[in-house]
């Protein structure tokens, strides 16, 4: 039976609500380390803008899932800390992904089981990197010029920040309407192409990874227009 991924963005309006949200960062674990089925999860803040920031934006926190089953997911949204995110929060958007490349580990592990790559409507990537103390400031200070002409790029039709801890444990996920699009802006791009080459000279990371992912379905409410050009995944 193939795996069950589905990462989730949550939106939190109130400060009590971005309070409550906050802390989930350290107090959730001990409801989801216990989730029958639930192989791999990253309980996640984000930044403020588009791609990697330096500031964090209060609002949104975001959990991947890698489940045995869907089936499994049933049991998890009836516990008692879902239930109560579901209270807490103001908007919620999921993303289900059918993984069909990644290179590299997260915490040591490679989470995805790989699936026949298909003629998807739309892709999404999860970049992921652990980055060293001593080169902390050369990332971020290569950083904005990649943000910058990501605007320009049609085939992007989201682009998110997340991660584990600021500044150190970043990760992006995006969607894109076409993947000839991405691999253009990913190695065509000359700011992009810099700090991938910037990488492997310098070997800013401790840790990184790569995957990318067909888009199954996606669904939710959200409070403003950040999914509304994301059309509904057509089917067979």
């Amino acid at each position: 039976m193939a795996q069950y991924i589905r990462l989730s963005f949550f939106y939190f309006e109130s400060p009590a609500q971005r309070w409550w949200a906050f802390k989930q960062m350290r107090l959730a674990h001990k409801s989801l380390r216990k989730q029958r089925g639930l192989s791999f999860y990253k309980l996640m803040g984000s930044g403020a803008g588009e791609g990697f920031s330096t500031k964090p934006d209060w609002r949104v926190y975001c959990l991947l899932q890698v489940w045995d089953s869907k089936e499994a997911t049933a049991v998890f949204e009836k516990s008692t800390w879902y239930q109560e995110l579901q209270k807490r929060q103001k908007g919620s958007y999921h993303f289900e992904l059918s993984p069909y490349q990644s290179k590299g580990t997260w915490n040591g592990k490679k989470p995805f089981e790989l699936q026949a790559e298909q003629d998807f409507q739309y892709m999404a990537v999860l970049t992921r990197a652990s980055i060293k103390f001593s080169y902390l400031r050369a990332f971020w200070q290569s950083v904005p010029a990649v943000s910058r002409i990501m605007k320009n790029q049609r085939s992007l039709l989201f682009q998110k920040g997340i991660g584990e801890w600021p500044l150190i444990e970043q990760a992006t996920f995006s969607i894109w309407n076409r993947e000839e699009a991405m691999r253009d802006f990913a190695y065509q791009q000359k700011e992009h192409r810099e700090v991938v080459q910037k990488t492997r000279k310098l070997n800013w990371y401790r840790e990184e990874q790569f995957s990318r992912f067909g888009l199954l379905n996606h669904y939710g409410h959200w409070p403003d227009q950040t999914f509304t050009n994301l059309k509904k995944v057509q089917t067979e």
